[in-house]
């Protein structure tokens, strides 16, 4: 990617403090407002200044964009800021929001956070969910839609210890396997016979102590986080991605309603190839945008383990015999497919749920 440079904007900031100062000043002076002429000679003040206002009516007459020309929109995050929310933190650090036009407040997410709901109160103006989240949410009379998918590849994994010699599905048995029971893959893996009455479901709290402690635990993870808590004590793990059986949803999706795409166009349009830019600048360059995101994890995030995840995640964001082009991309096929696995599992009513009107590819570019 071409890289970011400074100079061109020392030079520009340059030409306008002189130009605002000695050009555009006196076009704003009103009638009755003269500066006070110095005693004696009657000459000019040697320099007059431009107050705020007239400050902003002179960048908007040298074509700049002034700070009130800016859209003020926020976006929501359905977790603490992890690597996975990387790109929309790139795109804030590097200015490339506010060159589309955009004032975007980014809001940390957490274990209580429920995007759909404060999209649709409005809130917020844009989230970021998982491509099941939004089937799901429009299953429940919410109106979401999804603008684009930096994340390709699903990051959703089964953890086991390597010791356990439990390195794939079908080898997943006799085992104490923590995951949260009420997400949309859970049936899946039951639904393809890979959870029978030799696995014991239980609750999942976020840790992977028990995988630490005992081989005859797994754990559920995504495979930039976890993976890295497991190694980090002492323990290789197995990473069974869920996304090499079938169930591949799109991840960290930036969405809003329906509702606003129709009155906001413009808007949507600007922050989905701000957005873009954002991710690919951050898969090549994420150190500035990593210093924010460790500022704002109020979980004690590390910098190592988010330099792992950011290397795990560029994987997933540019699969194999892709390029950076691909970054925001979806495909009505990958939609259809997982419509269809929610629909057979009955955790999506196909007389409720039209599945083009849950995503829309009309903001990224051919």
């Amino acid at each position: 990617m071409r890289p970011y440079s400074s100079k061109p904007v020392f030079c520009l900031s340059l030409f306008c403090s002189q130009f605002l100062a000695f050009v555009v000043a006196p076009l704003f002076v009103l009638p009755g407002c003269n500066p006070a002429q110095p005693a004696g000679g009657g000459k000019k003040q040697a320099s007059q200044s431009l107050n705020p206002d007239q400050t902003e009516k002179a960048k908007e007459l040298l074509g700049g964009a002034s700070s009130k020309s800016l859209s003020k929109v926020k976006l929501l995050l359905n977790w603490y800021p992890e690597a996975e929310h990387g790109g929309f933190y790139a795109a804030k650090a590097a200015g490339i929001y506010e060159r589309y036009g955009l004032d975007v407040e980014i809001v940390p997410g957490g274990k209580s956070t429920v995007v759909p709901q404060e999209l649709v109160l409005g809130r917020v103006q844009f989230g970021v969910g998982n491509a099941d989240d939004v089937l799901i949410a429009r299953n429940q009379d919410i109106d979401l839609v999804a603008l684009m998918a930096p994340i390709q590849d699903g990051p959703r994994c089964i953890l086991t210890r390597k010791d356990s010699n439990i390195d794939s599905f079908e080898k997943l048995k006799n085992v104490k396997l923590q995951i949260d029971s009420s997400r949309p893959y859970v049936p899946f893996l039951k639904s393809k016979g890979l959870i029978g009455d030799n696995v014991e479901v239980v609750p999942y709290f976020g840790s992977v102590a028990q995988v630490v402690a005992d081989k005859n635990f797994a754990c559920q993870g995504y495979n930039f986080s976890e993976p890295f808590m497991a190694r980090q004590q002492g323990v290789d793990v197995n990473e069974l991605m869920m996304s090499t059986i079938g169930y591949n949803p799109y991840a960290s999706l930036l969405i809003t309603t329906s509702k606003y795409v129709k009155t906001e166009e413009a808007v949507c349009r600007k922050m989905v190839q701000a957005s873009i830019e954002g991710w690919q600048l951050y898969l090549e360059s994420p150190e500035e945008a990593n210093k924010i995101i460790l500022g704002q994890n109020k979980q004690g995030l590390e910098k190592a383990a988010l330099d792992y995840g950011v290397t795990a995640l560029k994987a997933l964001c540019i699969p194999a015999s892709k390029d950076a082009t691909i970054i925001g991309d979806m495909t009505p096929e990958r939609w259809e497919d997982l419509y269809k696995t929610l629909s057979e599992l009955k955790i999506v009513d196909p007389k409720k749920v039209t599945i083009n009107d849950a995503f829309t590819l009309q903001f990224l570019k051919k």
